[in-house]
């Protein structure tokens, strides 16, 4: 009689891990389960496990750090990640990290039954990565943005990326004494009525000009009469500007004593006095190798700006509109990224991918789409996509993910 696979759930809410264990227990699983990461890699030191099922949102460790950890350290151990806070980021990221599957709460008892059987088989298959790639995913949990709004202003999350997840207080503006000069909540701003007669005048907060003035005086620098360059410096650069004797009377907080007058004076003799050096010429090449990225969407108007995005970070991009189009350069160049749109005419799902996967298995892959689910979203990354952007995407997006893409593959 065949063992009974043992498996490990696990998730901060013990009723959901008892109502996992109710479902599978009918199936002849061994069902054992834990209500943290940490409780979990504790058990899973002690005793091996066919399968994992995690959520993903959890205290002090959360499920896709912990998948990470697990695919590491146990990388025979079949994975699947649940959540109820499915977005498309984190179904890419579970599947990339190694995960086989990812399903959304709530699900049917069916639901889960057939995600365990089909991962037990073997018909679910990891999504081809390597582990500096996986080590290189971002795994913060993406952030509610109407609750990071509610206190911190729409301005806030419009700047934040999809992977962000802030730890947000009220915003410093509404602080009691709060002065936008000084950048810093003032007793003195406060006691004045939240005034800053001194400020106002000069433009400058009164007490940082004085500890900057304090800072200087202590240390004998004086900036109407000395030159001072950040710290730390490099010798030979400093020469090419100021010359050599500048350097010598440096101190190791990159400040020289001496009065630019006399400065002047000691260079411009001893410029006099030096004979002319021939310096070694080094002849670098007059354009480096640029990678090579082809866009395809049906769309030329996004296939341009996709284009002129990428071009300013030094790529070269080719595009394609259509499949035949998009096949015939593929075949004809070994590009190190493809930026590939899911919808294009007369293409059946994922056919593209999969001819560029076969054709091209070295070459990265990026899905763009405006038809974005978490189903498509997992299908693609099983089959070798290293992101997956929702369309509208900012130029930001798409130009951190062609760099995240070239540094998976560095």
């Amino acid at each position: 009689m065949a063992t009974a696979a043992k498996i490990m759930v696990v998730d901060d809410e013990k009723q959901i891990c008892q109502n996992v264990e109710k479902i599978l227990s009918k199936n002849d699983y061994e069902i054992i389960h834990a209500t943290s990461a940490k409780e979990a890699l504790e058990k899973m030191a002690k005793d091996s496990f066919s399968l994992l099922i995690s959520d993903i949102v959890m205290p002090e460790m959360n499920g896709l750090e912990f998948l990470r950890l697990v695919k590491k350290e146990w990388p025979l151990t079949k994975a699947v990640m649940m959540t109820a806070y499915a977005s498309t980021d984190t179904a890419v990221k579970a599947i990339r990290l190694g995960a086989l599957d990812y399903i959304s709460k709530p699900f049917t008892p069916d639901e889960l039954r057939s995600t365990v059987e089909l991962a037990l088989s073997g018909k679910l298959i990891e999504a081809p990565t390597t582990q500096k790639e996986r080590e290189i995913i971002d795994v913060d949990i993406p952030f509610d943005k109407e609750e990071v709004a509610k206190y911190a202003g729409d301005d806030f999350v419009d700047k934040l990326g999809p992977s962000d997840m802030p730890v947000v207080v009220a915003a410093p503006e509404t602080l009691e004494g709060y002065c936008t000069l000084g950048n810093m909540v003032c007793d003195i701003f406060k006691k004045l009525g939240n005034t800053c007669k001194g400020g106002n005048k000069t433009g400058e907060c009164p007490q940082l000009k004085a500890k900057k003035k304090k800072g200087a005086k202590a240390k004998g620098f004086d900036s109407e009469k000395l030159i001072g360059i950040d710290y730390p410096f490099n010798y030979e650069e400093v020469a090419s500007i100021t010359g050599p004797e500048y350097v010598l009377n440096m101190q190791h907080e990159g400040v020289s004593f001496i009065p630019y007058e006399e400065l002047k004076k000691n260079v411009a003799q001893m410029m006099a006095e030096t004979s002319e050096v021939t310096a070694d010429v080094i002849e670098f090449p007059k354009e480096a190798v640029r990678a090579e990225i082809l866009v395809i969407d049906d769309e030329v108007a996004v296939n341009n700006n996709v284009r002129k995005i990428l071009s300013k970070k030094d790529f070269h991009v080719d595009q394609a509109v259509t499949k035949a189009e998009a096949l015939e350069k593929i075949e004809q160049k070994a590009y190190a990224l493809v930026v590939l749109d899911l919808k294009i005419p007369e293409v059946k799902g994922l056919e593209l991918l999969k001819a560029i996967r076969d054709k091209r298995p070295e070459t990265m892959v990026i899905i763009i789409t405006g038809y974005a689910s978490i189903e498509t979203a997992v299908e693609a990354s099983r089959m070798g996509a290293v992101d997956y952007l929702p369309k509208p995407f900012t130029p930001e997006e798409i130009r951190d993910a062609a760099e995240k893409a070239f540094r998976f593959a560095a």
